[in-house]
C-alpha cells in the first residue's frame, strides 16, 4: 500500500481470507495431535461386555496362565466323555453277606415250639392231626427291645444275650437254656425293627426317616423307593450321600442312568435329597444375557446359545465362544498331552476355558455334542471390528466438533 493511502473494505477482505486459511491450518496442526492421543487412550477405555478373543488367547498362552485354555474338537469331546464323574462309585462295596447281627435298640420277636405237653401247655388238637406236627405246640413271646445290656428276656430261659449275635446264634442260645425244661424245643428269632442296620433318608422324599437294610443288601435306589420316592422332578433332584465323614453328590437322573452309581448302602449312611435345578449363565455378545434353568436333564452348548437368543450379528465374534467351568484335576490332565503347571495341579479343581469356533459348520456340530453342566458360564466375545467402529465414530465426532468451532471463530 502506498503511504497515506486509505485502505478500503474491498482491499481488506482478501487479506482476512488469507489469514483465516492460515489460522485454520494452524489450528488443525495443534488439534490433530491431541485428537490422536485422545483416540489412542480411548482404545483402552471403550465400553465392552468382556474380554476380546485375543485377550483370552494371550492370557491363556502366558508363562503362568491362570486357567487352562482348551480348543474344543472331537478329541476333547472324547476325553470329556471318558472322564469318570465324581460320584458314588468310589464308595461302592460288595454286597454284604446275608448275615445281620442284632444291636441294642432292635425290636425282636421270639417264637417257641415244643413237642408234647410241657412248658407251653397241653398239645394243640388242631396241630396234632397235621403230618410232622404231631404233638407239637407253639407260643410267641411279645415283641421286645434289646436293652442297654444287650439282652432279651425269654420265659423259662431267662436273659439271653442278643446284641452282637445273629438270629441263628440267639435261637441256639434259647434252645440251650430250655434244655431239660421242655421236650425237643425249637425257637425262631426275628428282627422286627432295627436301629443300627438302617440308613436315614431325609429331604425331598415322601416318607423321610430310617430305612432298614435287608440281609442280602439294599441298594440306594431301593432305599429311595422304600422312602416313597421324591417329591419333585428327577432332573431337578440332587442326591447327597454322607458316609464316614465323606460327602458325595450325584444327580438323580445320573444315578438312574448309571448302574455303577446305584451302590449298596451300609449301616449309618445318610442320604439327603434336595430339589436344586441345574442352571447356567449366558453372557457377552448374545441377544439375551440371562441365567438359564435346564428344561431337561441334558442340555448342550447349541441349546444354551439358542436359549440366549443366539449370537448378536452386529457384535459377536463367532470364533470366540467360550464355556468356563472348574474341572476335577484328573479331568484337566486328560485334556492335554503335556503336564499341568504345578500351581494348577496342586488343587482339587482346575479352571478351564473351552473355546468353540462357530465360524464353521463343524463348530456347530461340536456345539451340539458339548454337554453343559450345572453352573457353567457361556461367554461370547465381542468382535474387534465393533471396537474399531466405536473408535472411528468417536474420531468423527471429535473432528466434527473441531471443524464447527474453527468455522465459528473465523466467520465474519
Amino acid at each position: 500500500m502506498k503511504q497515506g493511502h486509505a485502505v478500503t473494505d474491498h482491499e481488506l477482505k482478501p487479506s482476512f481470507a488469507v489469514m483465516s486459511r492460515l489460522s485454520r491450518a494452524g489450528v488443525a496442526r495443534c488439534v490433530l495431535p491431541g485428537v490422536l492421543m485422545f483416540s489412542l487412550a480411548a482404545c483402552a477405555t471403550q465400553p465392552i461386555a468382556g474380554p476380546l478373543s485375543k485377550q483370552i488367547s494371550t492370557e491363556g498362552a502366558s508363562e503362568a496362565p491362570p486357567f487352562l485354555l482348551v480348543p474344543v474338537d472331537r478329541i476333547t469331546l472324547t476325553a470329556l466323555s471318558r472322564a469318570a464323574p465324581d460320584g458314588f462309585s468310589p464308595l461302592a462295596t460288595p454286597a454284604p453277606p446275608p448275615v445281620v447281627t442284632i444291636h441294642v435298640g432292635d425290636a425282636v420277636s421270639v417264637t417257641l415250639w415244643e413237642f408234647g405237653s410241657g412248658l407251653l401247655g397241653p398239645v394243640n388238637a388242631a396241630t396234632a392231626s397235621q403230618p410232622g406236627l404231631v404233638g407239637a405246640q407253639s407260643a410267641t413271646v411279645p415283641v421286645q427291645t434289646v436293652d442297654q445290656s444287650g439282652t432279651i428276656m425269654v420265659p423259662f430261659a431267662g436273659e439271653i444275650r442278643a446284641a452282637g449275635l445273629t438270629t441263628r446264634q440267639v435261637q441256639q442260645a434259647i434252645i440251650a437254656a430250655l434244655r431239660g425244661k421242655a421236650s425237643q424245643t425249637q425257637a425262631l428269632v426275628q428282627v422286627v425293627q432295627t436301629t443300627d442296620n438302617a440308613v436315614t433318608i431325609s429331604g425331598d422324599v415322601n416318607r423321610p426317616g430310617r430305612v432298614a437294610l435287608m440281609g442280602a443288601g439294599t441298594r440306594l435306589l431301593d432305599a429311595l423307593s422304600q422312602a416313597g420316592g421324591t417329591t419333585g422332578k428327577a432332573r431337578d433332584m440332587l442326591v447327597q450321600l454322607t458316609r464316614g465323614g465323606v460327602v458325595r453328590s450325584v444327580r438323580l437322573v445320573d444315578l438312574q442312568a448309571n448302574p455303577s452309581e446305584n451302590i449298596y448302602l451300609v449301616p449309618g449312611d445318610l442320604v439327603t435329597l434336595s430339589q436344586e435345578p441345574q442352571t447356567l449363565v449366558v453372557l457377552g455378545a448374545t441377544n439375551k444375557n440371562q441365567e438359564m434353568t435346564f428344561a431337561k436333564s441334558k442340555v448342550n452348548l447349541a441349546e444354551a446359545l439358542g436359549n440366549g437368543g443366539g449370537l448378536n450379528d452386529s457384535q459377536a465374534d463367532p470364533f470366540g465362544v467360550y464355556v468356563l467351568r472348574y474341572e476335577p484335576v484328573d479331568v484337566a490332565k486328560s485334556l492335554r498331552t503335556e503336564p499341568l503347571p504345578d500351581y494348577l495341579a496342586a488343587n482339587a479343581t482346575v479352571p478351564v476355558v473351552y473355546q468353540v469356533n462357530l465360524k464353521s459348520a463343524d463348530g456347530l456340530l461340536l456345539a451340539q455334542n458339548f454337554s453343559m453342566r450345572d453352573r457353567d458360564v457361556v461367554y461370547v466375545a465381542t468382535s474387534e471390528s465393533v471396537q474399531v467402529g466405536k473408535i472411528a465414530r468417536l474420531l468423527n465426532e471429535i473432528t466434527s466438533i473441531g471443524k464447527s468451532r474453527t468455522t465459528q471463530r473465523f466467520t465474519y
